[in-house]
């Protein structure tokens, strides 16, 4: 079972990456792959859409980098997988001797070709063996400062101290003394005003009730938001893994299969292992439920198995069960 990884290209070109086939044992020339989404069944073809019926694809001539084939891939396989980052992948490699098939993983760190803006796929896009464009540099050129227009500003007359007559002046300070006495004694000799009656405090407004908003992950927001919105909303609240499996079977008994395959993708591989086993089980042909959102695949089934291994060898049900799926 060899194991497809992405890998972003360094430094990063938006629609680019190496594709990594390790533990691929066939030629490096002549290679053809086949994608699968496992969300909907259905497979990648030549022109970057997804149909129904099996298409392989033809990769450039594999470099040996470090033991593990690998081979630079453009924005037609890139895009396409970056439009549903949290579905799995089933991807399946051939030659003319060789047939293999592994689970591709979405990392981070990889962008789409619409990050860099419009990018024209070339003819040939089918081979898969677009170069990545090389980055263009675009130099900045400053304007220069505009020159300040000179304005001839005729200088103002000095400026000439009238002389002041201090009669009225003295005459006005005397006034004013005079009002300023008369009301000093107006304010002493006055009857005190009785104070004012205390005013009654109105009542404080009762706080009407807070109205308690529907969970993230509640039923009510499940029924009333479409698949995607649901999802990205519920696992921004961080659920725990018991609460995931139940928001899981819930979606299953709603029928809402894209909900429940998402949950179980993104918990799957952020290493959640009950959650891995789980989505194992669903495709494990002793446990597919008949007409419910998963048929039986071994070969998911497999891979999710060995998912839960890698991070809990002592994990002897999912061994079991990897091993008898093998035989």
């Amino acid at each position: 079972m060899i194991k497809p990884e992405l890998k972003p290209l360094q430094p990063v070109m938006p629609g680019h990456a190496r594709l990594l086939l390790k533990a691929w044992h066939g030629e490096l020339n002549g290679v053809l792959i086949s994608v699968q989404r496992n969300q909907d069944q259905l497979y990648l073809d030549n022109n970057g859409q997804w149909v129904s019926g099996e298409v392989f694809l033809a990769l450039p001539t594999l470099s040996q980098v470090e033991d593990n084939p690998e081979v630079q891939i453009g924005p037609l396989l890139i895009d396409s997988l970056l439009a549903n980052r949290q579905a799995a992948y089933r991807l399946i490699a051939k030659d003319d001797s060789t047939r293999d098939m592994g689970v591709l993983m979405i990392p981070d760190g990889l962008l789409s070709s619409q990050a860099g803006g419009e990018n024209q796929l070339p003819v040939s896009v089918h081979s898969l063996a677009e170069a990545a464009p090389a980055p263009v540099v675009t130099e900045a050129v400053e304007a220069p400062a505009p020159t300040p227009e000179l304005v001839n500003t005729p200088e103002p007359p000095p400026s000439v101290t009238p002389k002041k007559n201090l009669l009225p002046v003295i005459i006005a300070v005397v006034l004013l003394l005079l009002i300023i006495a008369g009301a000093a004694a107006w304010w002493f000799l006055r009857a005190p005003a009785e104070p004012p009656a205390a005013a009654t405090p109105a009542p404080a407004a009762t706080p009407a009730p807070a109205v308690q908003a529907s969970g993230p992950c509640s039923d009510g927001t499940m029924s009333s938001q479409n698949d995607l919105d649901f999802v990205k909303g519920c696992l921004r609240s961080q659920p725990s893994g018991a609460q995931v499996l139940s928001i899981i079977d819930k979606a299953k008994t709603a029928k809402r299969c894209d909900i429940a395959q998402r949950l179980y993708a993104y918990k799957a591989q952020s290493g959640d292992t009950q959650i891995a086993l789980r989505y194992a089980q669903e495709y494990d042909p002793k446990t597919a439920a008949q007409g419910g959102c998963f048929s039986a695949d071994p070969q998911t089934a497999i891979y999710w198995y060995e998912s839960v291994v890698t991070q809990d060898p002592q994990n002897n049900e999912a061994k079991a069960r990897l091993a008898e799926l093998k035989k």
